[in-house]
């Protein structure tokens, strides 16, 4: 029986390598019209275009010619700078997301991933400082700083990826999603920022987990947006630099020394600017000392970027790398059975190379090496040990 050419996900696929209609019709060389034709569903390419589809777009064939098997309902999705961000840069982050889901949907029938914390509580609550400290409560982690926010994100249950979206204004993004009755929270970072503002975008992205419950961000005006994303800021600040430690600590030095500000930064694990706000909004300092440390650090060349920020490194999630290794190191599945598996159950037909990125893997253990005609043996150390 003939397949039938599917023309949304020709639309999704476009969308994800950030191409417009234009773009997609001179690689093919067609006309527009045409490539809106097959995006309808008037017409179907033909079996070369087809394949130049696949080399284009980095899609296996298989993924235009199936239909999706579930339903992934988006509560929206939060991007941290969308006042900044254009369509063209959210539109392949959404879709990755969608990508990331059923990763994450799929692995949970093997892996006991920790549960996501139940935030309820919080949904008519407003004092940030309280929110934070329970949290911190919640997940063991006292007052002190946090030496690693992908680790603690992974911990509470959250899906991080990252991922090079290739889109510097955007540090991340983040979004409720769910599939088959359950429910995933994914936050996405980017490979462009710094270990410290890393720290502190993924908290922002916490902040609005916890803060703004059934709210879709795409619905809010360009007021609303931000005043949530300054929630988020604020949030965040609060949970990753707590008045009762940070504060205290900071009371005890000269505030409005700029040298203070260099010197905890790698015990607090946040920029400098972002400890300066905290050191405002706690009223350590005012308003004429934060304007005399942002004019030090403009003076001293300690912005964009800041001190260790090149020279410190960013933490990479690892809960859907281990994943993988234990699936593997248990023989429930080999490498190249995952991708299989993934369009068996989901109709979802990705190339390793897209599962390597939203799983943090190289891409080669998703392939078949099992035909190689390459064979290679070990040494005989017994033999050439006697042989001495």
């Amino acid at each position: 029986m003939k397949k039938i050419f599917n023309g949304q996900r020709l639309k999704e696929a476009r969308l994800y390598n950030k191409l417009s209609i234009t773009d997609l019709a001179e690689k093919l060389n067609v006309t527009k019209q045409m490539v809106s034709k097959y995006e309808s569903g008037k017409s179907d390419p033909s079996f070369e275009k087809s394949l130049l589809l696949t080399e284009i777009l980095g899609y296996p064939r298989e993924f235009f010619y199936s239909e999706e098997t579930y339903f992934i309902n988006n509560e929206g999705t939060f991007f941290r700078s969308r006042l900044t961000a254009t369509q063209k840069s959210k539109e392949p982050a959404t879709i990755s997301t969608k990508y990331s889901v059923i990763v994450r949907d799929f692995l949970e029938q093997f892996i006991d991933f920790p549960e996501l914390l139940d935030r309820s509580k919080y949904e008519l609550m407003n004092n940030y400082e309280e929110i934070a400290l329970d949290i911190r409560e919640m997940t063991s982690l006292g007052t002190a700083p946090i030496h690693d926010i992908v680790e603690v994100a992974e911990m509470m249950g959250f899906a991080v990826i990252n991922m090079d979206y290739q889109e510097d204004k955007v540090d991340a993004f983040s979004s409720m999603n769910s599939i088959n009755s359950k429910e995933y929270f994914i936050i996405t970072i980017g490979e462009r920022s710094s270990f410290f503002r890393q720290q502190f975008s993924i908290a922002h992205e916490i902040g609005h987990w916890v803060l703004h419950q059934h709210l879709n961000p795409q619905e809010l005006d360009k007021d609303e947006y931000k005043v949530m994303e300054d929630e988020a800021n604020k949030f965040a600040s609060t949970f990753l630099m707590p008045s009762v430690t940070f504060g205290e600590e900071l009371r005890g030095l000269i505030v409005d020394e700029i040298e203070t500000y260099y010197n905890l930064k790698k015990k607090w694990n946040v920029s400098m600017a972002a400890m300066i706000k905290r050191a405002r909004d706690l009223s350590i300092i005012t308003a004429e000392q934060e304007m005399k440390l942002y004019k030090q650090m403009h003076y001293r060349k300690w912005r964009n970027p800041e001190p260790f920020d090149l020279d410190t490194k960013m933490t990479l999630p690892v809960a859907f790398k281990q994943s993988l290794e234990l699936l593997m190191d248990e023989n429930i599945l080999k490498g190249h059975e995952i991708p299989m598996k993934l369009a068996e159950q989901y109709q979802l037909y990705l190339t390793p190379k897209m599962l390597g990125e939203i799983c943090g893997v190289d891409p080669a253990i998703f392939k078949d090496n099992s035909q190689s005609k390459v064979v290679l043996k070990i040494k005989d150390f017994k033999k050439r040990n006697l042989g001495s």
